[in-house]
């Protein structure tokens, strides 16, 4: 079943530390893709990707809005809108500044293999399209 992001703001807050936010981040896996193209003429495409770690215990969820520069080469729309129903707190407790908790999900998203699952994807909903 596919993820929406908006579905996201429903979903409990799971509160880790950055440690323990890194080490879960490994077990994230693409649970919803959407793609729209917005522009006709260039063909160019946009969407959201919702990746999860496993339902077990209190999974992680996160969200995020991509756009395509140009044909195949995608990047986040806006690195400082990314949902995530995590709040990270530091070795004290305490809760992360917004800039620095923006700075661990651009990290855990750069570091997931997410433009060639949406290629994958693509490829899927083009070759269904076909039949």
């Amino acid at each position: 079943m596919q993820m929406a992001a908006w579905q996201l703001m429903t979903c409990e807050t799971v509160i880790k530390t950055v440690n323990e936010f890194e080490l879960a981040t490994h077990e994230l896996r693409q649970v919803g893709s959407s793609v729209t193209v917005h522009d006709a003429r260039s063909g160019l495409r946009s969407g959201q990707e919702v990746w999860a770690t496993p339902e077990q215990g209190a999974p992680i969820r996160i969200a995020w809005e991509w756009t395509e520069i140009q044909p195949d080469v995608v990047a986040l729309f806006d690195p400082m809108n990314i949902l995530c129903n995590v709040a990270l707190i530091d070795g004290q407790g305490h809760a992360l500044a917004r800039s620095r908790h923006m700075l661990h999900l651009n990290n855990a998203i750069h570091q997931l293999d997410w433009r060639a699952a949406l290629s994958r994807h693509h490829k899927k909903q083009a070759l269904s399209l076909a039949a």
